[in-house]
Order: structure tokens, then C-alpha cells, then sequence
């Protein structure tokens, strides 16, 4: 019985975690999903202290996607500056439709001045992910 009730209790917190619905990396093209669903998509490594920053160029039709926000989540292991994480941005799917989503990496920039590495080069083309939202 001692044993019950803390499996009890950290099953009915594991209960009320969700997380993304399907998650996707920018390679993916195309994806489909279902209203009421969460787009979850793997921007990839990133670290903020040497300069990454990806951007949503292009969003989503907000009749179709919503636009939940982006999260790093970190290595766990590393502590102190310099450390990078997972960058993920997540989307709703609001109603049936169909759009696009652009994301562009920049190098130590924003998007207006945007450089794609150390060197000064330019960035690569916008990352581009097609998103099928069905009933």
C-alpha cells in the first residue's frame, strides 16, 4: 500500500502533461495534422550566446495555424553561459486548411540585416514547411 499511493500520484501528474500532438524538422516539406491538434517544429540545435536566432519569416494563415510561441529547451547537462538547447516553435491547428510557414536562420543578426554564418555570408533561403490541416 506505501508503494500505491506515490504510483498513484505520479501517474495523475504525468495525466495532466501533454505535449505537442506531432513534431516535425524543417527537412519534413509537408505535414499534415488535425484540428485541434499542436504542430510542434524542430528548428534544431541552436545557442543563443554565439548568435543563432531562427525566425518566422512567413506565418501561417491564422484561420488555419495559431502561432503558440517557441521554446529552447536546454541541455540538461551543461550549466553556465554557452550552452544551447532545442529550438522548437509550436502551432495550433485552428481549422481545415492549407499553408505554408518560412523560417530563417541568421547569424548574430536580426531578420532585416540578416547574415548566414561568422564569415559574413549570406543566408541560406528561407526554410519552407507546408502544413495540411484536415477535420
Amino acid at each position: 500500500m506505501r508503494i500505491a499511493v506515490p504510483l498513484l500520484v505520479l501517474l495523475l501528474a504525468l495525466a495532466g502533461c501533454t505535449g505537442p500532438d506531432t513534431t516535425v524538422t524543417l527537412d519534413a516539406e509537408t505535414v499534415t495534422v488535425t484540428v485541434g491538434e499542436t504542430l510542434r517544429v524542430d528548428l534544431g540545435e541552436v545557442n543563443d550566446s554565439v548568435g543563432d536566432n531562427w525566425f518566422l519569416v512567413d506565418g501561417a494563415d491564422t484561420g488555419v495555424l495559431a502561432d503558440a510561441g517557441s521554446e529552447t529547451e536546454g541541455d540538461t547537462s551543461c550549466e553556465g553561459d554557452g550552452c544551447g538547447g532545442i529550438l522548437y516553435w509550436d502551432f495550433e491547428a485552428t481549422a481545415a486548411g492549407a499553408t505554408t510557414l518560412q523560417f530563417q536562420y541568421c547569424f548574430r543578426t536580426g531578420l532585416d540585416d540578416c547574415v548566414g554564418d561568422a564569415d559574413g555570408n549570406p543566408p541560406a533561403d528561407p526554410v519552407a514547411l507546408a502544413v495540411t490541416v484536415t477535420d
